[in-house]
């Protein structure tokens, strides 16, 4: 038995750096803080909806693969269909009312919500436009053609920074 180990043992360790070096990992880039705005002034609602927006990374063998974004919110409608969208990202994403939409979801009887990752681009990080991610009630949107078809910034989140 120890011969065995004796032999096994440094062949295993031999393994370890490849194993390593061939692992993909998630890499949390980016956490953004999500609030309900006054639009007068744009500031924080206190005790209003919020949540937070992570932006991730898969990177195997030392590449990023993918860029993935999620959400938790808190406090909102219950019961209601909200939409995340962004604008910042492309040549015509920054002109009011275009929008991009990511996911769709709907609101627990608590008014929370957790969503699943979704994938976008890979130079959504550098490519210098300064994205905006909003949660809005999904009846403000029309998804299929990426307008804003309503507006009304008391029932959405904001972010509290770009990137």
């Amino acid at each position: 038995m120890k011969k065995y180990l004796l032999i096994v043992l440094p062949l295993m360790l031999a393994f370890v750096p490849m194993i390593i070096a061939a692992s993909s990992f998630v890499n949390v880039v980016k956490n953004i803080d999500l609030f309900e705005k006054n639009p007068s002034d744009w500031s924080v609602v206190d005790g209003g909806a919020y949540g937070e927006l992570i932006i991730s990374q898969v990177i195997t063998n030392g590449k990023v693969i993918t860029t993935r974004v999620r959400v938790s919110a808190f406090d909102l409608e219950p019961k209601t269909s909200y939409t995340l969208i962004y604008y910042g990202y492309d040549s015509n994403n920054d002109v009011w009312p275009y929008a991009t939409c990511l996911w769709k979801q709907k609101t627990s009887t608590q008014g929370y919500f957790k969503s699943g990752s979704v994938k976008i681009p890979s130079d959504f990080l550098t490519d210098e436009i300064p994205q905006k991610f909003w949660v809005i009630k999904s009846s403000d949107v029309d998804c299929e053609n990426n307008m804003m078809i309503a507006w009304n910034p008391t029932e959405y989140l904001f972010e509290n920074e770009t990137i």
